[in-house]
């Protein structure tokens, strides 16, 4: 508890300086710093993003083998990431049965409408008709405005950077 309560103190003392920058910062981007002690430094994109997920998810998982919903999710996340590429996207977080895609400024209003008409053409057309059996479809919803990007979080170096419960 003592070394939470220091790090709430010094996050609540630092600054917190945003830079403006016209692409999409990943987490190795040295502009966004960890703060412990000095100012934190995020960016500020004006962007395009997309979401995209599953839906029914639960109920399929109720439905379907463990197996054949393995094979659901990774290939509607690695279609999606593809399309994503192809379009101009950066994937920028994938948890369970969402992916959310950024997109530079320039051109992002088409390049994420683009994206989401492949991601329904390849939900549509290829994933319900390739997966047999799985009555699957997706939501894609996109939206435009300032992101404010940081990071958040400790800085851990090597190959470990998960923690066993033993640690």
């Amino acid at each position: 508890m003592e070394d939470v309560a220091v790090m709430v103190s010094d996050v609540n003392q630092m600054t917190f300086d945003f830079n403006n920058c016209n692409s999409v910062p990943n987490i190795q981007d040295t502009r966004l710093t960890f703060e412990y002690g000095k100012e934190k430094r995020g960016l500020h994109v004006k962007t395009c993003v997309l979401y995209v997920d599953v839906r029914n998810s639960v109920k399929l998982t109720h439905e379907h083998t463990i197996k054949k919903m393995g094979k659901v999710f990774t290939a509607f996340t690695k279609a999606s990431l593809m399309a994503a590429y192809h379009h101009g996207g950066y994937v920028r977080n994938i948890i369970g049965d969402r992916v959310m895609v950024v997109f530079p400024e320039e051109n992002c209003f088409m390049n994420a409408v683009e994206c989401a008409i492949s991601i329904n053409h390849i939900a549509s057309k290829v994933l319900g008709h390739k997966l047999c059996g799985v009555d699957f479809y997706c939501g894609i919803g996109i939206d435009y405005g300032d992101m404010y990007c940081i990071k958040a979080g400790m800085p851990r170096r090597g190959g470990g950077n998960t923690r066993n419960i033993s640690d």
